[in-house]
């Protein structure tokens, strides 16, 4: 019999600067888990699924995270702020949406795909490896070792070989691509 565990958190942190506006509740189910609150380390496997509503979704296989709960010490040796999410691998078929408020209040909307994530919030990067791809509205980068996503500058960059398929409507208004063949150069 598959028992599902449904756990709610107030405010877990997951990708701190996103959800530094998160105003409801996370949450997160699998069909296992082992949750060590002394130390703060979450273990959940088995259907993995982390929701924050209009800021995230992750779906993966196995999730381990780190969120120490020592309250007297404001931040951690590695300088992550105590309480707050420090550490995020997801494995597994790994599954993100990552809502992000862009121009004019429109939500934009990156997914990522891979065998793993690793998160830090040290740094704020997300790597994806392991037949790793990112989709965001202009294209599709896909890589062979891995992709990196910078959570604070939204830059992406890549370790390995890699192809970039941009989308074609947003080069059609461009005078380079839009150029009629009834008009020739004049020299």
């Amino acid at each position: 019999m598959i028992r599902y565990v449904a756990l709610v958190f107030a405010f877990l942190g997951l990708f701190s600067q996103a959800l530094a506006q998160l105003q409801e509740n996370i949450q997160l189910t699998a069909t296992n888990a082992v949750l060590e609150f002394q130390d703060g380390t979450y273990h959940l496997w088995d259907h993995v699924r982390v929701e924050s509503p209009g800021v995230l979704s992750l779906k993966c296989d196995d999730l381990r995270a780190t969120v120490p709960q020592d309250k007297s010490v404001t931040t951690t040796p590695n300088g992550a702020p105590a309480g707050r999410l420090q550490s995020l691998i997801a494995t597994g078929n790994v599954q993100i949406e990552l809502y992000q408020k862009g121009t004019a209040g429109i939500t934009n909307t990156v997914r990522a795909f891979g065998n793993q994530a690793e998160y830090g919030a040290t740094n704020e990067v997300l790597i994806l490896t392991g037949n790793p791809r990112i989709e965001t509205l202009s294209g599709t980068m896909i890589g062979t070792e891995a992709l990196i996503y910078d959570l604070k500058t939204r830059s992406m960059r890549n370790k390995g070989p890699y192809r970039i398929e941009l989308r074609s409507d947003i080069l059609k208004k461009s005078i380079l691509f839009n150029q009629s063949n009834s008009s020739s150069p004049k020299r």
